[in-house]
């Protein structure tokens, strides 16, 4: 009985061995795999698990909190902010238990006006759907109910301790048209605005926005410089140099295959990283597309979060949605950098070169399909403080809206306000 088993557990595993050696090089024949790894390629089909974008996408590009006449505005560190902490603990509660009151026919102005107040701004218009199913809740119905489709910014008052009953009011807000809630015995969702520092940099709130107000001492700023890790020490261009910075970009950078006809470009069976003549990095994915993933909004927003901080060159740097939309089979997003608490955008269209069809329209761009990054593309440059600060009684000139005075140079700078001293 021994005797026959073993030739029948020796058929069985040459018919797997040969199963398996079909599978391979069918795959090898019908498809391309991922720098010739059989394994690559499963993992290119079933992509890993990514970061929970949901909270992320939630966030607002800035705060606003102030008593009602004097306001402070805050970009970095919205996510660990207990300004953002109570907006999302407020807002899942509306949600779910809040009361419409009306359409007040009022300016934005006034809401803001006279009280306690924290905003919540949008670069861009949100989805009310989209907004309450990333808070955890499962539809937006008293948003949707009031005949609210969008929205780019939400101002919630906290309850005033004098009052003998804690109500919290919450005003959603779409370009000049206002939605008015409440939630009714709000106890616990106290929040104190504490009273602006004279010596940091103040607004007040007016028509067409808010206006900074001159500190104590005058504006106190920093250079922010910009320099391209992709040259090298002495300042010059280097095919070697150039691929070992983007090697993190592949999955078997022994594969790397690298040129220079117009641009630097380096490639393997799958992936194409080419550094573009006006300072842009860029980054194409040939990998066959797993279908197994998820494809709808969440889902790519997170694979372009996690993208984003697998780039070694901008892990450490502050980002947020500009904006978002549907291209083809998943969507791109749009990210502006935050610098020293204020925002680093493009104030014109980005050529990558001469006669440029396709410039950027962010400092970073991800397009996403099926849960996985096909196309990336973003300023080569990383940016940090300069010192020493430098004090100017009025505003520098690129205080609002910051350009990118890119030139031949390896090392650029930037005005930006510094809040404080």
């Amino acid at each position: 009985m021994k005797i026959k088993t073993i030739p029948a557990i020796k058929s069985a595993i040459i018919l797997v061995l040969a199963a398996l050696a079909v599978y391979q090089v069918s795959r090898l024949w019908l498809v391309e795999l991922v720098d010739g790894n059989f394994f690559l390629y499963l993992q290119a089909r079933f992509p890993n698990a990514v970061p929970d974008g949901q909270s992320a996408f939630t966030r607002p590009y800035r705060i606003v909190r102030g008593n009602g006449d004097v306001f402070e505005i805050r970009y970095s560190g919205i996510a660990a902010s207990d300004e953002w902490a109570f907006g999302q603990n407020a807002l899942r509660s509306v949600l779910r238990s809040g009361v419409f009151v009306d359409e007040p026919n009022v300016p934005p102005l006034k809401i803001i006006s006279g009280r306690p107040v924290l905003v919540y701004e949008y670069a861009f218009d949100m989805c009310v759907e989209t907004f309450a199913k990333a808070l955890g809740r499962r539809n937006a119905d008293l948003f949707t109910n009031a005949g609210i489709e969008t929205f780019n910014t939400i101002a919630i008052r906290p309850p005033d301790p004098q009052m003998p009953e804690p109500i919290l009011n919450l005003w959603v807000i779409s370009d000049a048209r206002i939605w008015h809630f409440f939630l009714p015995n709000a106890v616990g969702y106290e929040f104190e605005i504490r009273e602006p520092n004279p010596f940091t940099l103040n607004f007040t709130a007016s028509e067409n926005g808010f206006v900074p107000q001159i500190p104590h001492g005058g504006f106190v700023y920093n250079r922010i410089r910009a320099e391209n890790p992709f040259r090298d020490p002495q300042g010059l261009f280097r095919v070697s140099y150039i691929r070992n910075r983007v090697e993190p970009f592949f999955d078997n950078p022994s594969a790397i295959v690298p040129s220079m006809r117009e641009v630097y470009t380096f490639t393997t069976r799958t992936t194409m990283v080419r550094y573009l003549e006006n300072a842009v990095l860029e980054y194409t994915s040939f990998r066959t597309l797993g279908r197994t993933a998820q494809s709808y909004l969440m889902a790519d927003f997170s694979a372009a979060l996690a993208f984003i901080a697998s780039d070694p060159h901008i892990a450490n740097q502050e980002v947020f949605l500009r904006n978002h939309e549907p291209r083809g089979r998943g969507h791109i997003f749009f990210f502006d950098y935050v610098i020293d608490n204020r925002p680093l955008v493009l104030t014109e269209t980005w050529p990558t070169g001469q006669n440029c069809n396709d410039p950027l329209l962010s400092p970073v761009e991800i397009t996403v399909e099926y849960g996985r990054v096909t196309r990336y593309r973003r300023l080569a440059y990383t940016f940090h403080i300069a010192e020493p600060a430098r004090k100017n009684p009025t505003p520098p000139d690129e205080f609002f809206s910051l350009g990118f005075p890119i030139s031949g140079s390896p090392e650029i700078e930037l005005s930006v306000l510094l809040l404080g001293e």
